[in-house]
């Protein structure tokens, strides 16, 4: 007798799940990772058992194949991203790219085409303080700056916006350094600039930032507020460029030209031009380029009479996105743009099956596969310490359908604005749509039925994804059957997540954190309080990854406003300690040279000498550390200061740029490297420090 499938082998979908699998273990597998190695083993020795005893010895050599060329992928996407590292000053030229921000103080923009020393380099995101000059997209700059190498990864995470955009440096200086000429736009940013400029000139300042990245995938314009509304009410999914875009865009086209009697083959060759027109404006980002393939390959299914499959589909797309771009694997936006297919065709056949005794099919349908889609990226969502509102699908029944309207429409308005200006008065509809779509989003986002999402270790994430194979269409076993696989493998996910969240705690430790010359200490008790000097983007990372709900004081070298603590309130701060300033609400407390503080379990000391406040003197469960404030140390008197640090006893000096005090007396943390100084922020990355009778140290890139 025939053995009945467990699964349907799809020679296309499966190995690429090996291929993506391989290439991101490959990462932790080769730097002796223990819970990524142990991860890996268990999973190849479970399909390796399982594939051998059904006597599937084809299938498992593809699967193993693809695994470790996965492994192989990983090492060519590393060493194609090679950044030469200079010393001192450098002579560079670069192009103003439409990467482009400005405030009163600053421009923020990426240089492409550039050269460093005459030699051809990657891309430079360059901070210029606002001087004589103004900048422009397209000028040519010359000037000579310092650069600093970018890491891809921070954190264990792949530095996404940095991969995207090929950044390989990043640099400060002012526009009155800047030898500025007049140079040249590209087609695609033409295109993106007019269209900005028409979107801005018709709506309101958020809705055009809104409208602008559902375009193209843009949201460096989208306030903090906004973005956080769409976030915690579970629409975020509708401002990002992905499937849905794509999807809309062909059914519009398709039925447009159904309309006019246009053959099936021409109007198949017109809609695949215009997407991957659309793909070009969009800078070919991954979940577009996703989304494009599998659209073309849907209608290409329709054309020459073949049954569609997404899985394959998605397969083949995700395999030509890895093989150009192997490191897009950790890129978090491709991961969830893929399993959101995978959750969709999983999952959403089982929970219309259930609806549909309660609802209208149609509706139905809206929500099983909002909801599948929800739930196959709770482990991405996690990462980001989102939130998982539990009225998601409501709000998602309802703009949802509103949107399928409404993009088509920005869309198209959008593109005839160009060639006829005029027609951009039609777009303040849009406006009115978005403003409705945020006052929703506002509304769901301050629910109390939100769960606050932990991140999960790669060990309960892996076992995650077997739960939503097991649970869904692609394992085909008695529904009993599965009800008890599925019970079990979900308690197993629970016991994981249990021993990683213990596991994980922070107590007694030390994490810094050095980015984009922001630098941040956090310290942690072992009665699990937390301090925090000096600001950094990666402490919301930080705060998820080790579970710690709340942050408690923040301290910093200089003065506190309400904007300030308004900046700072997502973190949860109870107390805020400054040097500069009035103590205009409670919590706030501004502090004296050598005054001693005592903040919970912490003791702490800003140290002065010629008048300048030059660090903090931390003292908490046996162990001191010193912190350096920036730019206050006079180093025609650097004798002085050394022999001033000699004499406080510090384990842990933090010491930034100052890394001249450096001293064999303790361990320090720098910005160069020398004989006494211990490490380099710049070549060592974050770091984490486990206090004891041993201080042990660990990178955390």
């Amino acid at each position: 007798m025939k053995d009945k499938r467990l699964v349907n082998f799809r020679y296309i979908f499966y190995p690429f799940l090996a291929f993506l699998f391989g290439i991101i273990v490959a990462r932790g597998l080769y730097s002796a990772d223990i819970e990524t190695l142990l991860v890996v083993i268990a999973i190849l020795f479970i399909i390796g058992i399982f594939l051998f005893v059904k006597k599937k010895y084809k299938i498992m050599a593809i699967l193993f194949a693809f695994f470790f060329i996965g492994n192989g992928f990983y090492f060519l996407g590393t060493l194609n991203y090679n950044v030469k590292s200079y010393e001192g000053e450098v002579s560079i030229v670069g192009r103003v790219s439409d990467n482009f921000e400005e405030n009163d103080y600053y421009y923020m923009v990426v240089l492409d085409d550039v050269t460093i020393n005459g030699e051809s380099a990657k891309n430079i995101k360059a901070t210029f303080s606002k001087g004589d000059n103004k900048l422009e997209v397209g000028d040519i700059l010359t000037f000579q700056s310092e650069v600093t190498p970018q890491s891809l990864f921070t954190l264990g995470s792949l530095n996404s916006t940095t991969y995207r955009q090929n950044v390989g440096y990043t640099l400060s200086a002012s526009t009155s350094d800047l030898v500025i000429a007049t140079g040249y736009t590209k087609f695609d940013e033409d295109v993106r600039l007019a269209i900005k400029d028409l979107i801005y000139s018709n709506m309101s300042e958020d809705n055009a930032a809104i409208a602008y990245a559902v375009l193209f995938g843009d949201q460096s314009g989208i306030s903090y507020e906004v973005n956080q509304s769409y976030r915690d009410s579970g629409i975020i999914h509708i401002i990002a460029v992905s499937g849905f875009n794509i999807g809309f865009l062909i059914a519009i086209l398709y039925t447009a030209f159904s309309h006019a009697r246009i053959k099936r083959l021409v109007s198949f060759i017109i809609t695949c031009v215009i997407i991957v027109l659309y793909a070009y404006f969009c800078g070919f980002a991954p979940s577009v380029v996703r989304a494009s393939i599998m659209g073309i390959v849907t209608m290409s299914a329709q054309i020459f009479g073949r049954r569609y499959d997404a899985l394959n589909s998605l397969g083949l797309s995700g395999f030509i996105i890895l093989l150009l771009n192997p490191l897009t694997a950790f890129d978090v936006g491709f991961l969830m743009s893929v399993f959101c297919v995978i959750g969709i065709v999983s999952l959403s056949p089982l929970f219309i099956r259930f609806l549909d005794r309660f609802l209208p099919t149609t509706i139905a349908s809206y929500i099983a596969v909002s909801f599948s889609a929800q739930i196959a990226i709770l482990p991405f969502l996690a990462s980001f310490g989102s939130t998982f509102n539990l009225l998601s699908f409501i709000i998602n029944l309802f703009l949802i359908p509103l949107f399928a309207v409404m993009y088509p429409y920005l869309f198209f308005i959008s593109f005839l604005s160009l060639l006829l200006p005029f027609l951009s008065v039609m777009l303040v509809p849009v406006d009115w749509i978005l403003s409705v779509c945020y006052f929703f989003a506002y509304i769901f986002s301050t629910s109390a039925l939100q769960i606050k999402l932990i991140p999960l270790s790669i060990l309960t994430s892996t076992i995650f994804y077997f739960l939503v194979f097991t649970m869904g269409e692609l394992v085909m076993i008695k529904p009993m059957t599965k009800f008890f696989a599925s019970s079990m493998i979900l308690l197993l996910c629970v016991l994981s997540f249990g021993f990683c969240y213990i596991s994980n705690s922070l107590s007694s430790s030390i994490v810094y954190l050095n980015s984009y010359n922001q630098e941040s200490v956090l310290l942690v008790s072992k009665s699990g309080q937390t301090m925090v000097v000096g600001d950094n983007y990666l402490l919301p990372r930080v705060t998820g990854k080790y579970n710690l709900n709340r942050l408690d004081i923040y301290v910093t070298f200089d003065s506190l406003n309400e904007d300030d603590v308004d900046r700072l309130e997502e973190y949860g701060f109870s107390h805020y300690i400054c040097t500069e300033g009035e103590e205009y609400q409670e919590g706030i407390f501004v502090a004296r040279p050598f005054q001693l503080l005592q903040a919970g379990d912490f003791y702490l000391s800003y140290l002065s000498l010629d008048g300048d406040v030059i660090g903090l003197l931390i003292t908490f469960d046996q162990t001191s550390v010193f912190v350096a404030s920036k730019d206050k140390i006079d180093y025609n008197n650097i004798e002085i200061y050394q022999n001033y640090l000699n004499s406080l006893n510090i384990d842990i000096a933090f010491l930034g740029d100052d890394y001249s005090l450096a001293n064999s007396n303790f361990l320090s943390v720098g910005a160069n490297q020398n004989s006494v100084t211990n490490y380099n922020f710049a070549k060592d990355g974050n770091l984490r420090f486990d206090l004891g009778d041993n201080i042990s140290i660990r990178r955390l890139d």
